[in-house]
């Protein structure tokens, strides 16, 4: 699959990038959240605050090199 192929050196990346999102969103739809069941605007800024930083963060990071011994993946 050649799609894939293009994504897989950003997958690390996409997945810190939707998963803080994901586990935010779902605290922002508590009933004891400050909105109750809704997202308020703050939640919003908060969430897109945690995909934006954890998946620059996950992206910028190179990777390191295998021990020597280690199959690379």
């Amino acid at each position: 699959m050649p799609a894939l192929d293009k994504v897989r050196p950003y997958a690390k990346a996409v997945v810190a990038f939707i998963a803080p999102g994901v586990v935010a969103l779902v605290a922002a739809v508590q009933d004891s959240s400050p909105g109750g069941t809704g997202v308020t605007g703050p939640e919003w800024v908060g969430i897109g605050a945690a995909m934006v930083l954890t998946g620059g963060a996950v992206f910028g990071t190179p990777n390191t090199r295998p021990v020597r011994g280690e199959d690379p993946i």
